[in-house]
């Protein structure tokens, strides 16, 4: 029986009947059984290994006819072709990396071909031409011509190897690169592709997904050293390839060969700096801290505060002094002693003025909220034989990779740094000639920050605030604007999160043109939060009657803290003020809104996949698939401000969707044509059970619910439940039977068309057309907010949502107009629709915000990218990105319970918001040196094996409105500055027999520019809003430039109304307050003008 008086039944947060949870039950047990058994044979992460074909002709070197009935066989495996009446041969199921590949034919030489590199969605085009012998035997070894037109890709594709990305400067994880490539971009920390959202992007490694379902993102960290390949695809992409839409991340990793061991190791650091441009933010010269820590500005406010608190204390009396230790402290700051020791004699008898005990200094540099930090990174792979039984099992190999590195953040908050430790294992077996098992696992543990704030019940999303704080946390960190929380370190919660995958892929060939494979993999991602007080209350010195501990570190949720000292065989007994303000400065208070993160969100994801693939002739060559894919979401996710149900926001549900996928495709070879022609059919299933979509106006069922105690509360949510799913499930039951409704599934068709016309031997003219089609992110679909005895439901998500389609097409040309240099352009349209977005539900008394397909978005854009890649002296890319952007509203933003009001204005809003271009340019370009090359020491050669390579980058900077007078219709008539950055990376490579060591360096930002952060608004003074552009501080600093823009005549009035402002010149946004400009009104955050300044990293590899 609940508060209402209403019987539940349902006990885990949703309605579900006692047979669908004894079904859930035993699903749950079976998967998590089975799991275990796949986590025993490969333990943690499986995926399939990508596989590719390579093709092509073998002629008489002399005659120059082809040849009939000549072996083609890729040495170290069983696969292999024989060459048809034109000399055309084929072998397909080639797994991804660098092979061998031999030729041969009784009275030729055989020929072999060395460093052949097969990639995933690219056919390997290897031709020979054998010359006559008779001598038995004879072998030629060549290095093959590496083909970078690949006519039959029909779409934007990229493929970079290991070595690429080793030479690239600022190069230690997958995205660092990938964000330079042409429509790449990063928001929140994560990639976005060609305009889209994060929740579009695909990330596969080896053909597996591998995604945080829950916040909506793709997971990225895998090790470095377990790279063979990385395929980009941000263009059409074929009908295998379901439930993403904007584009692809494929990742290879590498197998351990039969023939030795081999691995790498690397190690590398930065040096200590503070990790934006300007003065530490817990010094006297920070704009928020000098009032009360410079002693040429704070010692009139603590004398007067003394005087006030020796009114009240006479035993135990305070002086300035005391107030300006105590200040230092709260705010970890090191005091000035030498400008307090520099007051003249008079002043220090007024302020008590004493100096600290050297253990007492010591004690402040303990305490110091310290900013300059060493970031690091170790990666490393070894792999070869499975050692004892891998002749056993068809002589398997293994490689195993891990990576872990240190993040420090740009301002220190509950941590100072996130930590990442990622470990890879890869098994490959053949225990017969046409069979292979492969199995590898991935476990990942990192340790960080959450960017949510409890008492805000902030979303736990990749659009908002889920996942982990990113290095540059500034948008985080100033959001509040308020110093109380500056200078509060458990203001941000800590979490920490394991993930581990596991399972196996079995690839079987049925005969030289056809195999199949299967693969059967699971996940588990789980999260944990550190919850409670966790302040050290030991009392750690005083300075005069006031006690500290280690405060303000340490979360103490209570408003009152009694800090209780001895000290010389005195009491020291001290009541702070609430949280901890400062005596008699109530304006400054160090932990005023600490909060709990409870999280416990446990994800499982299950994937089983059958591919079938037949190369039928020359010509065609087919593949159909069916997959599935399980997801069981247990979110167990509250927040709580202090000890009482009024501060508690609730997250809490569990549901179990899948997706079901099939699809069929064939690329068609003609002489003069490439095609690839699919269809994909998915059926979406939302999870089954019931939500409360009957009545979205039901006051007595949103509005703020009363409960039982607050800790019965607590224990509840803690175990998963939800108080408010017993009120409506009790309500649907024995008030209103309409109101819970069944969750809806749904079924989608997507065609994919994609052709590639050569034009001549060395160009090609490509086009694709598809549908492509994803389950909106789930916490759209199921996550809500709910606020215990205040506002109630705050937003609903919404399981009914149609998974959204994107119509994508493509035009592009690439051509390869000399030896490796290889031109591409592209032009794109994406067409979105049904994409989700907010809707206002209002009433007199309620108003909440829901997930509806209501928004749309129309993306242009152009990608010219030219490259030149070989082992040449000078290597390198350069690639432009162009791109127009529009979204709107297909629906109304507001919808009233008076129906009305609901056509007042027409159902349609279209509110349409054009983005203006942004172009970007990005230019890599590599020197490299020959083994042996220039003056020689012996057999060492100083200047032989070094590379150099510089990276350059370029932005237009984002466009604003300022529009004083309120012109109609004026938008985007300002710009801020451009972004610029030019990276170096120089290394040296020293063979020592077998062992190859390579010492680096890699600057960031080699010429230290001082990067604009005035766009993203930090350094603006926060009044009211969200928009800093409304904020008075940044008004002022943009009334007093001089800008060219003030000479029109439609400013004469606000000109006249305030006087020296306005005024036109020459000034640009971005420009400060200098000698020759003193009437600039800088913005007050000055720390938070500038980042990312010059980071040296130093490091030295080994490969053997």
């Amino acid at each position: 029986m609940n508060a209402m008086g209403y019987m539940t039944h349902n006990q885990n947060s949703q309605r579900l009947s006692g047979e669908a949870m004894l079904r859930k039950q035993y699903l749950a047990g079976g998967i998590r059984y089975i799991l275990i058994v796949m986590l025993f044979i490969g333990f943690t992460m499986t995926f399939a290994q990508t596989r590719s074909r390579i093709s092509g002709v073998v002629r008489d070197a002399r005659a120059g006819k082809p040849l009939v009935g000549v072996n083609v066989i890729i040495e170290g495996t069983e696969l292999g072709a024989a060459t048809d009446e034109n000399g055309q041969y084929i072998i397909i199921n080639v797994p991804v990396g660098t092979y061998r590949v031999r030729a041969s034919m009784i009275g030729y030489e055989t020929m072999v071909m060395k460093d052949v590199l097969v990639s995933a969605e690219r056919v390997t085009k290897l031709d020979f031409n054998l010359v006559q012998t008779v001598i038995e035997g004879s072998v030629v070894e060549v290095t093959a011509t590496r083909h970078v037109l690949h006519k039959e890709v029909s779409s934007t594709q990229m493929v970079v190897t290991t070595e690429q990305m080793q030479d690239a400067s600022g190069i230690r994880e997958i995205n660092a690169f990938l964000s330079k490539m042409p429509g790449v971009s990063e928001e929140n920390g994560y990639l976005t592709i060609r305009g889209g959202s994060a929740d579009q992007t695909g990330m596969m490694v080896n053909g597996i997904s591998y995604m945080n379902a829950a916040a909506g993102n793709a997971e990225t960290s895998i090790p470095m050293s377990a790279i063979e390949q990385v395929s980009l695809l941000s263009g059409g992409y074929n009908a295998e390839y379901g439930n993403f839409r904007s584009g692809l991340i494929n990742v290879t990793t590498k197998l351990g060969t039969k023939d030795g061991y081999h691995g790498t190791v690397s190690y590398s650091r930065d040096q200590p700096h503070i990790r934006r441009f300007g003065g530490s933010f817990y010094d006297k010269s920070s704009p928020t801290v000098a009032p009360y820590i410079d002693p040429e500005q704070c010692m009139d406010m603590w004398i007067k505060a003394a005087n006030n608190f020796n009114l009240s204390n006479p035993k135990y009396p305070a002086n300035a002094t005391d107030y300006f230790y105590l200040a230092n402290w709260m705010h970890m700051a090191i005091p000035d002693y030498e400008v307090l020791a520099a007051f003249p004699d008079s002043m220090k008898e007024v302020i008590g003025y004493y100096e600290l005990t050297d253990e007492q200094k010591k004690a402040f540099r303990d305490h110091h909220m310290k900013e300059e930090y060493s970031d690091w990174n170790l990666d490393g792979g070894f792999g070869g034989p499975l050692p004892f039984v891998g002749k056993a099992l068809g002589d398997a190999t293994f490689y195993l990779s891990h990576n872990s590195k240190e993040r420090h953040y740009i301002q220190p908050v509950s941590r100072k740094s996130d930590l990442l430790s990622t470990t890879l294992l890869t098994l490959k077996m053949q225990p017969l000639n046409n069979l292979t098992l492969t199995l590898n696992g991935l476990y990942k543990h990192q340790s960080g920050v959450s960017p949510i704030r409890p008492p805000w019940g902030d979303f736990p999303d990749a659009s908002r605030e889920g996942g982990f704080m990113p290095q540059d946390n500034l948008k985080f960190f100033t959001r509040t604007q308020n110093p109380d929380y500056f200078y509060d370190p458990p203001f941000f919660p800590k979490i920490e999160q394991k993930t581990l995958v596991g399972g196996i892929t079995i690839n079987h060939i049925l005969n030289k043109s056809t195999f199949w494979e299967l693969s059967i993999n699971g996940s588990q991602i789980r999260d944990f939060s550190e919850v409670g007080n966790t302040r050290d209350s030991t009392v750690i010195t005083h300075f005069g009657p006031f006690p500290v501990t280690e405060m303000p570190y340490g979360k103490l949720q209570y408003g009152n803290n009694r800090v209780i000292g001895i000290f010389n065989g005195d009491t020291l007994n001290y009541h702070y003020p609430s949280y901890d303000a400062l005596p008699g400065v109530t304006n400054r208070r160090f932990r005023r809104k600490e909060g709990d993160l409870y999280t416990n969100v446990k994800l499982h994801q299950y994937r089983a996949k059958f591919d079938l693939n037949s190369q039928i002739g020359m010509v065609h060559y087919l593949k159909a698939g069916l997959e599935y894919n399980l997801f069981i979401l247990d979110h167990n996710l509250w927040n709580k401000w202090n000890e009482n149900y009024y501060n508690v926001y609730e997250y809490n549900y569990y549901r179990t969707p899948s997706q079901t996928g099939l699809y069929l495709q064939d690329q068609i070879t003609l002489e003069s044509i490439v095609a690839n022609l699919g269809i994909r059919f998915d059926y979406y299933y939302g999870g089954g059970g019931e939500w409360p979509s009957g009545d979205p106006f039901n006051e007595e069922m949103f509005l703020p619910q009363k409960v039982a105690e607050d800790t019965v509360l607590f224990r509840y949510l803690e175990q998963g439940k939800s108080y408010i799913w017993d009120f409506w499930e009790a309500y649907d039951d024995s008030v209103d039977p309409g109101f819970l409704q069944p969750i809806k599934n749904h079924f989608t068709i997507s065609p994919r068309i994609g052709v590639s016309f050569p034009i001549t031997e060395n160009s090609k003219f490509y086009f694709n057309y598809g549908h492509f089609r994803s389950n909106p992110p789930y916490y759209s679909m199921y996550l809500y907010r709910y606020r215990y005895d205040k506002n109630g439901l705050y937003d609903m998500s919404n399981p009914n949502l149609d998974p959204p389609r994107t119509i994508s097409y493509e035009l592009g040309v690439m051509y390869n107009f000399w030896k490796s240099f290889l031109l591409k352009i592209s032009g794109y349209s994406k067409d979105v629709t049904g994409q989700h977005g907010e809707v206002t539900y209002r009433t007199n008394r309620l108003d909440y915000d829901m997930w509806v397909n209501n928004e749309y978005e129309d993306i242009q854009g152009m990608e010219i990218n030219l490259s030149k890649s070989d082992n040449s002296w000078v290597t390198g890319w350069v690639n432009f990105n162009y791109m127009l952007k529009k979204e709107g509203l297909t629906g109304k933003e507001e919808i009233t319970a008076i129906t009305l009001d609901n056509y007042a204005e027409d159902l349609y809003q279209g509110q349409e918001s054009r983005a203006l271009p942004q172009p970007k340019l990005n230019a890599n370009i590599t020197f490299r040196s020959p083994e042996k090359w220039g003056p020689a020491i012996g057999r060492f050669y100083p200047l032989g094996n070094i590379s150099l390579t510089l990276f350059g980058e370029w932005e237009a900077g984002d466009y604003f409105t300022a529009n004083p007078t309120g012109i109609p219709n004026l938008n985007n008539n300002m710009r801020w500055p451009d972004y610029y950055m030019v990276d170096l990376k120089a290394a040296k490579r020293i063979r020592f027999g077998k062992v190859t060591s390579t010492i680096f360096v890699d600057v960031s930002n080699l010429f230290n520019f001082k990067v604009s952060l005035m766009h993203r608004g930090y350094c603006f003074a926060k009044d009211s809003g969200d928009d800093f552009e409304d904020w008075q501080d940044f008004l002022n600093y943009i009334k007093t430039l001089r800008l060219p823009e003030w000479a029109s005549s439609e400013y004469d009035k606000v000109r006249n109304e305030e006087a020296g402002y306005y005024i036109p010149g020459n000034d640009k946004i971005g420009e400060l307050r200098s000698a020759k400009k003193p009437y600039i009104d800088d913005p007050f955050y000055t720390c938070w003008l500038y980042g990312q300044p010059r980071d040296i990293w130093v490091g030295i590899r080994f490969d053997f």
